[in-house]
C-alpha cells in the first residue's frame, strides 16, 4: 500500500480541530521533523506554539486559535472568560486572545494567550461544541474581572435566561469557591446583590434601563409584575406599584410579522386597564436621550400617583 502523503496525513490530523495538530501526534502518524520542517519552510504550516502547528489553507478564527491554545496547554485545560463566553454564546461578549484554565499544580505561560489558574474542582469542566469549557460560574467570575459593570452584566443576564446559571447556582458557587480577593469575586456579589433573583432581565436594553434607574436612585420597582386580561397573562419590565406606573422596554424597531404588532398592542392597553400609566423605553430614548426619558418617567408617576 503507497505511503500517505504527509499533508493527506496532516489534513486528517487537523481535521477535528479547526486545522491544527500537535507535532508529536504527527511524528506518531509517521512523518519526521525534517518533513515537518519543509512543510514549515514551503507555506503550507505554520507554528503557532511550541510544537502545536496549523494548517495555512484553514482560515485563521477564534476558535481555531482557542484550540491550538488547548493543545498547547495540555489534556488538564479549558477554555475560560471571554473564549468560554463565546462558546456559551454570551450576549455581547468577543474574544481576540484565546483564554485557557489551568490547574494551580500544571505550569504554563504564554504571550499569546490569557492562563488562568485556578482550583481543578472550580473549573466544573464541561464540553460545548466539542470544547472543553469551564462551567458557567468560573466563567462569569473571569468575565467580572475582564468587562466593565454593564457588559459583564448583559452576559450574566445572557446565562440566567438560557438557564446555564441563575442567582442560586452563582450565589453557592461563591460559598463554596469565591474566598476573598479572588478576581471577580466581588464585583458579582455586588450585582447578585442588585438583580431579581426569579426574573432575569430578557435583553441588553433591559439591562441599560435598570442600571439607568438605579444610577438615579429609582429602585422601587418590581420585575416582571404580571397582569391579566381576557384569560391571558401578560409580564411587565419594571412596575411602580404605588405609583401605578409601568416602565417597558421596547427595542424593535419594526415588526416583520403582523401578529408582533398585534400582541404589542394588545400587550400595551392593558396596563391602563388596571389603572396603570404606562412609559416605553426605547433604544433611543435610553442611550441618547436618557435625561427626557427619565423626566418623563418622574412626571408620569407624579400624576398618576
Amino acid at each position: 500500500m503507497p505511503k500517505e502523503p504527509p499533508m493527506a496525513v496532516l489534513s486528517r490530523l487537523g481535521a477535528p480541530s479547526q486545522g491544527v495538530f500537535r507535532g508529536r501526534r504527527a511524528i506518531d502518524a509517521g512523518l519526521t521533523r525534517d518533513q515537518l520542517a519543509r512543510l514549515r519552510a514551503d507555506g503550507s504550516i505554520e507554528r503557532v506554539h511550541p510544537d502545536v502547528f496549523r494548517l495555512t489553507a484553514v482560515a485563521p478564527s477564534h476558535e481555531q486559535r482557542l484550540r491550538a491554545a488547548l493543545l498547547w496547554a495540555g489534556d488538564a485545560a479549558a477554555a475560560t472568560g471571554r473564549s468560554a463566553a463565546v462558546l456559551y454564546g454570551l450576549d455581547g461578549v468577543k474574544a481576540s486572545t484565546p483564554e485557557v484554565a489551568l490547574p494551580h499544580d500544571v505550569r504554563g505561560r504564554s504571550s499569546t494567550i490569557v492562563v488562568r489558574h485556578g482550583a481543578r474542582a472550580a473549573f466544573m469542566t464541561r464540553r460545548v461544541r466539542g470544547f472543553p469549557v469551564t462551567g458557567p460560574e468560573y466563567s462569569l467570575l473571569w468575565l467580572a474581572h475582564a468587562l466593565d459593570g454593564e457588559a459583564f452584566e448583559v452576559a450574566c443576564e445572557d446565562a440566567r435566561r438560557r438557564r446555564l446559571t441563575s442567582v442560586a447556582a452563582l450565589q453557592a458557587y461563591l460559598d463554596r469557591f469565591g474566598r476573598q480577593g479572588r478576581p471577580g469575586v466581588a464585583p458579582v456579589r455586588a450585582l447578585l446583590r442588585e438583580l431579581d433573583p426569579e426574573h432575569p432581565a430578557r435583553s441588553a436594553l433591559e439591562v441599560k434601563t435598570r442600571r439607568l434607574l438605579v444610577a438615579h436612585g429609582i429602585t422601587g420597582f418590581v420585575r416582571e409584575l404580571p397582569l391579566e386580561w381576557n384569560g391571558r397573562s401578560y409580564l411587565y419590565d419594571f412596575a411602580f406599584v404605588r405609583e401605578r406606573t409601568i416602565l417597558e422596554t421596547n427595542g424593535r424597531r419594526w415588526h416583520d410579522d403582523p401578529r408582533d404588532f398585534e400582541h404589542d398592542h394588545e400587550k400595551w392597553s392593558v396596563p391602563g386597564r388596571h389603572g396603570y400609566r404606562l412609559v416605553l423605553a426605547t433604544w433611543e430614548k435610553v442611550t441618547r436621550a436618557p435625561d427626557r426619558l427619565l423626566r418623563e418617567l418622574t412626571a408620569t408617576m407624579t400624576t398618576a400617583g
